[in-house]
């Protein structure tokens, strides 16, 4: 049975959920935090919140949304990715192809530069 949302505020509401609990600094279950399908899944409500806003109201709302999107040094989400990455230095032993997806895991549904990954990973 597939899950169907097409109510706006129900779907902002299930992105704001995701988003408190992927940037929680509490977390209370960290599979969440780096999870690809819990990633999947906050990219999508994102998009399927873009196309919705985009119906309403033009093409603006998809820039509004990609600007939104992008991770930056100042964003407090930024802050918390670092601080993840910090507390469990397991992907250290990683290739680098798998830490960097494992960066844009815990930023999504934001999207990280190659230059902040690079920040990010130490590099």
């Amino acid at each position: 049975m597939a899950l169907v949302i097409d109510n706006y505020y129900e779907l902002l509401a299930l992105h704001r959920a995701v988003m408190e609990s992927k940037f929680s600094i509490d977390l209370n279950d960290p599979a969440i935090e780096g999870s690809p399908l819990v990633a999947t899944v906050a990219n999508q409500i994102v998009e399927a919140l873009t196309e919705m806003e985009v119906a309403k109201e033009g093409e603006a709302a998809r820039l509004k949304w990609q600007e939104w999107r992008k991770m930056s040094l100042d964003r407090r989400e930024y802050k918390i990715v670092q601080a993840k990455l910090r507390s469990n230095t397991a992907w250290k032993t990683w290739r680098f192809d798998k830490q960097v997806k494992h960066v844009k895991d815990l930023a999504s549904p934001l999207q990280v530069s190659d230059e902040l990954i690079g920040n990010l990973l130490g590099q």
